[in-house]
């Protein structure tokens, strides 16, 4: 009896949930095996982070956010990325109460990082091409900014998800991702300004500064005049703008499909792209969290060197180990 019951069962489930049983053990199987290496590396640099603070944080800035935005992506992994598991392992959500938790921590934790990469990109130009500036006000233009933008997005969504009331007939969906999402969608003014501000504007203007920072270098590096100058400003900051640019074109990847199925959503179809959402969107933001330490590692050149040292001297070793000597 039990034995029917449990077959019968997991049939409702997988007929019910908007993605194929098949579609869930690959996306679970995904998701588990980039999450360990990706939680490996976190920990690292993390350690390193700790271990070589004076260099890495004490006497350079520019890795203040960088942090940041790795402390954010870890987050998800560790403490977002379960509610998910739990959701693909059995096709639905299971505790109706923890629905508005879900939804509220999902939003939050996929924002920060891009509004923490959005500033990065500000601050990147301003690092770059004003410098002095940055350091001579980096508590206005530096610890500030990270602080709102930290607090801004705990705060929209705490208001947005927890603070806006549902209808009365509402149901959460627990067959759903995130239970089918937050109340306020169905008022205007809430969901036509999260849009606006909290979707479209911030990957617009990473592209906007990315592209800004390469035109400026491309324009400076033609500039005959300031043949000494220029290229050692570009030489020194050179690690600094990949780092940008790799973690910018990641975030992009990530959130310009959310802009342009949103405006296809309102503009065209209601419906536009939902089998795209419920199959692949909903789970990027996690892919962008477990690359993003190895992004990282670009404009980090003394973690690079311990990691190399390590290598040399415990994995080489290993290798000139013959059979014979053994």
């Amino acid at each position: 009896m039990n034995s029917v019951t449990s077959n019968t069962s997991l049939i409702f489930e997988d007929n019910l949930s908007r993605i194929s049983l098949k579609q869930r053990v690959i996306t679970i199987s995904l998701l588990g095996i980039f999450s360990i290496p990706s939680i490996i590396c976190f920990l690292l640099i993390f350690y390193y982070f700790i271990r070589l603070r004076k260099s890495l944080l004490l006497d350079r800035i520019n890795h203040h956010i960088i942090l940041c935005i790795l402390i954010a992506d870890f987050l998800i992994i560790i403490s977002e990325l379960p509610f998910t598991f739990h959701f693909l392992s059995l096709g639905y959500f299971q505790t109706k109460n923890l629905c508005q938790f879900w939804i509220f921590w999902n939003y939050t934790s996929e924002a920060i990082p891009l509004f923490l990469t959005m500033y990065a990109s500000i601050e990147r130009y301003l690092l770059i091409f004003h410098k002095r500036f940055i350091i001579k006000h980096k508590i206005l233009f530096h610890y500030i900014p990270i602080i709102i933008v930290c607090l801004y997005t705990i705060g929209i969504n705490a208001y947005l998800v927890l603070f806006i009331p549902c209808k009365t007939n509402h149901e959460y969906d627990l067959n759903v991702f995130v239970c089918g999402g937050a109340c306020y969608f169905s008022d205007f003014l809430p969901n036509i300004y999260d849009t606006i501000v909290d979707v479209m504007l911030p990957p617009f203007i990473i592209l906007f500064f990315n592209l800004l920072i390469i035109i400026r270098v491309v324009i400076r590096k033609r500039n005959v005049s300031s043949t000494v100058l220029v290229p050692n400003i570009l030489k020194k900051n050179r690690r600094m703008i990949l780092q940008l640019l790799a973690i910018s074109f990641l975030s992009l990847i990530t959130w310009m499909p959310w802009v342009v199925i949103t405006l296809g959503q309102n503009f065209y179809d209601p419906s536009f792209a939902q089998q795209f959402i419920d199959i692949i969107i909903h789970y990027l933001p996690y892919f962008s969290s477990f690359t993003s330490p190895f992004l990282a590692l670009i404009g980090l050149p003394e973690i690079q060197a311990k990691f190399k040292k390590f290598n040399r001297q415990h994995i080489i070793p290993l290798k000139t180990i013959s059979p014979a000597n053994a």
